[in-house]
């Protein structure tokens, strides 16, 4: 591909391809160099997107415009913070500062290049969550937590932010989602993520939500036609089927913008956490639940593929609960299915059994006549 031909032009190694995201006019392709001197996490961005400070190769065209950008990891150019999230160093000396002593584990739980990190700082057995965004972005990241807040959704508590691109929380209390899954009956969860719902309609901001999935229908199809060729044809006569049923019906409302039973905790039969509601804002409500029904899907067909029967009738049950209670709606349905896919996508290398299994769950869920 030709990410990987300009990451071998850069620094003279291929790398291994690790995943590639849309961004821009292009994509950001993150690629792996195993061993020696290169290695590291390597990241190939072909966006055409400006930046503020360049932080690696950069390739240009003859008139000089950037084509694409190279960089080794934490040095991700349009998020400048995470080099600091990530340096023991001046952990520790900030730690010191607000009268803490002792070492500081940093772990990066979620990084998507150019756009977020998340990275879990902890001390003393105590846990702090450090969001790294674009400068600019923390205020407003700041801001929709404590939005949540105070609409009843139980967002975690920010405690510091910065307009560098840092905002830091505090950990969410109770039992993770998927552990919670086992214990409630699929509606007693479900009963629990309709009053959240219910109390995210309730909270007062001007944001936007993450762009819909269905702003990519176009990327997702050409993506999955290329990883899967055998499959393209396949891929190819979704278009048809997606397309016309992908617009909202009624007007905005908030959403989470990522809602998924792992960004949930639980405290008995109520949501006593919801992580992640840096995606959330104004936006179409059948993107909650077609991600809801999405990940709930892709988790049963891993845990199916990975021989752990138990675990993928616990999730596909879930899955099936929440479609039968909301997926009423073509529109709602074609944006399931571009989830599959996008969940597909990610599938592909580690395991193509799973990567078909999703296609196809994806096609019976586009070709479904669904009741309105």
């Amino acid at each position: 591909m030709l990410e990987q031909r300009l990451l071998e032009k850069a620094i003279g190694v291929a790398g291994r391809l690790i995943a590639v995201e849309p961004f821009g006019e292009g994509s950001i392709a993150r690629f792996t160099v195993d061993a020696g001197e290169h290695a590291g996490d390597w990241f190939v961005d072909s966006s055409r997107q400006p930046v503020a400070v360049e932080t690696g190769f950069v390739i240009r065209s003859r008139d000089g415009a950037p084509v694409a950008r190279i960089w080794k990891h934490p040095l991700d150019p349009r998020l400048p913070a995470l080099r600091t999230a990530l340096d023991p160093d001046r952990l520790a000396r900030i730690s010191r500062a607000a009268g803490s002593e002792g070492d500081i584990n940093a772990r990066v739980l979620a990084y998507r290049p150019g756009r977020r990190a998340v990275v879990r700082l902890t001390q003393h057995g105590v846990h702090l969550f450090v969001k790294v965004v674009r400068p600019g972005e923390a205020e407003d990241l700041a801001g929709i937590h404590r939005a949540c807040r105070e609409a009843g959704v139980p967002a975690p508590e920010v405690v510091h932010w910065t307009p560098a691109g840092v905002v830091v929380v505090r950990d969410a209390t109770g039992t993770p989602g998927p552990v919670a899954a086992s214990r409630l009956s699929a509606d007693e969860l479900l009963d629990a993520v309709d009053d959240l719902r219910e109390h995210l309609l309730s909270v007062r901001t001007r944001r936007i939500a993450r762009a819909s999935v269905g702003s990519r229908v176009d990327w997702h199809l050409r993506r999955f036609a290329a990883d899967l060729p055998d499959r393209a044809a396949d891929v190819r006569a979704l278009l048809p089927a997606l397309v016309p049923q992908l617009r909202r019906v009624g007007p905005p409302r908030v959403v989470h913008g990522d809602l998924h039973i792992g960004q949930l905790f639980f405290d008995g039969g109520r949501v006593s956490s919801v992580i992640d509601v840096d995606t959330a804002g104004l936006g179409d409500p059948a993107d909650d639940t077609a991600a809801f029904v999405g990940h709930a899907t892709a988790s049963a067909v891993r845990n199916e593929v990975a021989g752990r029967d138990a675990d993928a009738a616990l999730l596909q049950g879930i899955a099936d609960a929440a479609a039968d209670r909301w997926l009423h709606d073509p529109h709602a349905a074609a944006l399931t299915a571009l989830h599959l896919l996008g969940h597909g996508i990610r599938a592909v290398d580690r395991s193509p059994a799973a990567a078909h299994l999703l296609l196809d769950r994806a096609r019976t869920l586009a070709g479904v006549r669904v009741a309105g």
